[in-house]
């Protein structure tokens, strides 16, 4: 009978400490119009420019992070040379209420005309995101007519 109570409390400890971890992840999936200008550069090519679009929180029950739309504007890097890529974005995010979450994307495979997996670790920001931090692993895709969808999964930091 012990050892029952003992395999219940564990299950029960184990299913809570389940639902802590999932209470702090959420979803975001960004519609992002790119503006890229590319130059040769060292046997490979460097594109700079900007990403800006709506991306869109949900499934959040974190406190802090709000489902709902907010305005991304990015200026990115990126250099590719043989089969090496490079991708770095400085990205801001403007909720309905005038807060800003900052954050940097990075990317070390794929390209600009397929996409890739990476991540984007968030600094915090203004108003109800100052000191928020976290972090997401996503995918991102290009579009015909300069488009680019990107699927994320985010935990925000204890």
């Amino acid at each position: 009978m012990k050892l029952s109570y003992l395999t219940l409390a564990f299950a029960i400890t184990a299913s809570v400490s389940g639902l802590a971890q999932a209470d702090n992840t959420y979803k975001t999936t960004a519609y992002l119009k790119t503006d890229f200008q590319t130059q040769e550069w060292n046997g490979g090519k460097v594109t700079v420019g900007s990403l800006k679009g709506v991306i869109e929180t949900h499934g959040s029950k974190v406190q802090g992070i709000p489902n709902g739309e907010s305005v991304q504007n990015c200026l990115i890097r990126v250099v590719r040379v043989g089969e090496s890529t490079d991708v770095v974005a400085n990205c801001s995010f403007a909720d309905k209420d005038g807060d800003i979450r900052y954050g940097v994307s990075e990317r070390k495979q794929g390209d600009m005309s397929v996409g890739g997996s990476g991540k984007t670790r968030f600094l915090g920001g203004t108003g109800k995101y100052k000191g928020v931090t976290g972090s997401c692993e996503y995918t991102s895709k290009y579009l015909p007519e300069n488009w680019l969808v990107v699927e994320s999964t985010c935990i925000k930091d204890e």
